[in-house]
């Protein structure tokens, strides 16, 4: 009995410690497969006719882990589109994927719009500030300098008050 929950043990042991270093292929390592997939020598002479729907889907889902930087916030952003399986985050993968090779002729986040995707990509990132990305930098840029010198009148009038209540006292 012991020996039989000692192998156990140790396969599930491998089967974590094997399922723990499987990585992603980076979306620099999936580009190069394809360029040698498609005999070419660069990503530009890439024909995106002959890239599958599932190979972008899976560069896209690479791109999207390199723009979170963590696991962890990749699944959860992943999570708010659908979750893994579904529909929009199939087609969100696949947008991803197809702007980073420039087939889409419409810039980074092509189809997307930055109107939509920026706040939504920041609220995930943890920057849900409004000012960042619906253009008020003026207005955040005034309000700091109202505050720095409402403060800084008040911190100098809280010293002058001192300074001439010493002077009275000589």
């Amino acid at each position: 009995m012991k020996q039989q929950m000692l192998c156990f043990l140790l396969i599930a042991v491998l089967v974590a410690a094997a399922h723990g270093h499987t990585e992603m292929m980076t979306p620099d390592d999936m580009v190069r497969s394809m360029m040698a997939q498609q005999g070419v020598s660069s990503a530009e002479q890439l024909d995106c006719s002959k890239i599958t729907q599932p190979e972008m889907e899976a560069l896209g889902d690479a791109v999207m882990e390199r723009m979170a930087g963590d696991h962890e916030l990749h699944e959860q952003m992943d999570a708010m589109m659908g979750g893994e399986g579904s529909m929009s985050l199939r087609q969100m993968h696949t947008t991803l994927g197809s702007n980073w090779l420039g087939c889409t002729g419409e810039g980074m986040m092509g189809s997307m719009g930055s109107g939509m995707m920026m706040p939504m990509m920041m609220r995930m990132m943890g920057n849900a500030y409004p000012a960042y990305y619906n253009g008020f930098d003026t207005v955040l840029v005034l309000g700091v300098i109202g505050w720095v010198l409402f403060l800084g009148t008040g911190v100098y009038f809280v010293f002058l008050r001192k300074e001439n209540k010493r002077r009275k006292r000589r």
